[in-house]
């Protein structure tokens, strides 16, 4: 039986601020069970273990893994994990350290495409800085201008877009609980 993973599991739990009964419900497993994994007196079968890292945001491996995530992360610009969803660019500012409670991306919207934005949770919450440019932010039917050094801050709930009002608009994009992409 592993404390280690139990361990690991309960600090998610907790960094998120969720009891053993949300978690137990969102896995489908019982918060005695789930307590128990915690406390190490006994392990998840692997159908357990995916609704459990799910339930709490992560990929299994990530609970699994035995090289967990540094306590530091130091990451080049050069070296960023970019990627492109529709008219967004997304650049990954740092990889997971622990504990993992946020996700810093930036995004770079390409001007005048709407851009729907999936975030997952429905809990967390999303801090967006516009870092250059001039973005707008329909958010739960209310249009938001953003420009230059702005802020907005606001649920993941809330039904959001993001448009790129000028040419390379770029936002920081901080949410926790963190992502998985």
């Amino acid at each position: 039986m592993s404390t280690e993973l139990g361990e690991r599991i309960k600090q998610l739990r907790l960094a998120h601020d969720l009891t053993l009964k949300q978690v137990g419900e969102k896995a489908k497993v019982s918060a005695t069970h789930l307590s128990e994994i915690e406390r190490g007196m006994t392990s998840p079968t692997v159908g357990a273990l995916v609704r459990i890292a799910h339930a709490l945001g992560q990929e299994p491996a990530q609970l699994v893994d035995e090289d967990p995530a540094p306590t530091v992360a130091f990451v080049r610009r050069s070296e960023r994990r970019t990627w492109s969803s529709g008219s967004l660019t997304l650049s990954s500012l740092s990889p997971a350290i622990v504990p993992n409670e946020i996700s810093i991306l930036e995004i770079v919207l390409a001007e005048g495409e709407s851009a729907p934005v999936s975030v997952p949770g429905e809990n967390g919450e999303v801090l967006a800085v516009v870092l250059e440019g001039e973005v707008e932010v329909e958010l739960a039917g209310r249009r938001h201008v953003l420009k230059q050094n702005d802020a907005l801050h606001f649920h993941l709930r809330d039904p959001h877009t993001l448009r790129g009002v000028t040419a390379g608009s770029r936002l920081l994009w901080v949410t926790r609980p963190p992502l998985f992409i």
